[in-house]
């Protein structure tokens, strides 16, 4: 569940009231508050089960809000004392966010919808209180900031985007999404562009980089939170695999989507295969940016060596190289499409931590 930052600001006071060391956390095991603590708990099955009945767990008690999208309140101790500041705290926590519930705006609507924190019967209520077509070809834009908080970077984005087409909510601690109304015909080059001049702004603005993952386009409302999910989807899988992208294209990750599903013994079995310690010594930083030189420039022997400021020759002997150590020659559409598979694979094992 997010809770919008006015709401965390108020539950912080609520907390700061107790003596006791406290924590604030979401159904996952992730820490709320206090802001900027990363740590992940696994909750017990019990406090999931119930959790609106207090649980002396590890030395600590802890409590959720409500049964059906609870937040954890938890504190340090298992005292009666400690018990009962508990259940008050999850109470008055609850009554905040019921009566924040009640008078949802616009931004906080779209946030329930895309997020799917939402029954299927309210969207139509929801988009028709705040004036949003149930039917429409859009697409979900998810930009995520790793060095900037949301609610400024909103500030900025609400001057580049149209009001009258597209809809911008905060999503996250550090991340926006944008609902944007693209044409029938599904130019994904516009779009490639639109994210490219939202990344110059932000870079020109504040000097961070955003990461944007793009969705497929989707004709009802009610299909947007899959469109959300592909968006977050499209940054999770390219930046596996595409560690020196900022823009990621859902449709255009269908293969790394299809090896993220490998298994990571499988996936280091495979790899090994072509990287390993016999090979180590050639495929060196330098010979794989320039091979990913090579295949981003569709196999184009006279582009790539341009790219890299190389002689064709030159480029011609690296690719020899390899022939030579592997058997496989680059230059061909199958080895290629070969060689790339066993690369990727490598990268299942060491970047699953780039998950949002």
């Amino acid at each position: 569940m997010y809770l919008d930052h006015h709401v965390t600001v108020k539950i912080a006071r609520i907390l700061n009231m107790v003596d006791s060391a406290a924590l604030l956390m979401d159904n996952s095991g992730n820490v709320l508050l206090p802001e900027g603590d990363q740590r992940v708990f696994n909750l017990p099955e019990a406090i999931r089960s119930n959790p609106s009945e207090p649980l002396v767990y590890g030395g600590v008690t802890m409590i959720g809000t409500n049964e059906e999208q609870p937040v954890f309140v938890v504190l340090q101790g298992n005292s009666e004392e400690i018990r009962k500041c508990a259940l008050l705290c999850a109470e008055m926590i609850n009554m905040l966010l019921k009566e924040d519930m009640t008078s949802t705006s616009r931004e906080q609507s779209l946030r329930l919808m895309l997020r799917g924190e939402v029954e299927t019967s309210e969207f139509e209520s929801l988009a028709a209180e705040h004036n949003i077509d149930m039917q429409g070809n859009r697409c979900v834009l998810y930009l995520y900031f790793q060095e900037l908080d949301a609610e400024p970077a909103l500030q900025i984005l609400l001057n580049v985007i149209d009001p009258d087409t597209d809809l911008v909510a905060e999503v996250g601690r550090h991340s926006i999404a944008i609902l944007k109304s693209v044409p029938e015909e599904d130019n994904f080059e516009m779009l490639e562009e639109y994210a490219r001049a939202i990344e110059s702004t932000f870079l020109s603005e504040t000097g961070k980089d955003v990461f944007i993952g793009i969705s497929e386009p989707h004709e009802e409302l009610i299909d947007i939170p899959e469109a959300y999910e592909e968006s977050r989807g499209a940054i999770n899988v390219g930046r596996m695999y595409h560690s020196n992208r900022t823009i990621f294209v859902y449709r255009n990750l269908l293969l790394e989507r299809f090896l993220k599903e490998v298994s990571p013994e499988m996936s280091s079995t495979y790899n090994s295969m072509i990287f390993n310690r016999k090979t180590a010594r050639l495929f060196n930083e330098e010979m794989v940016h320039t091979i990913e030189t090579f295949f981003d420039n569709s196999l184009n022997l006279s582009e790539t060596a341009r790219k890299l400021y190389i002689h064709r020759n030159t480029l011609v002997y690296r690719l020899e190289k390899v022939q030579r150590a592997i058997g496989l020659d680059l230059r061909n559409f199958d080895d290629a499409v070969t060689f790339k598979m066993m690369m990727l694979l490598g990268k299942n094992n060491t970047a699953r931590k780039l998950r949002l």
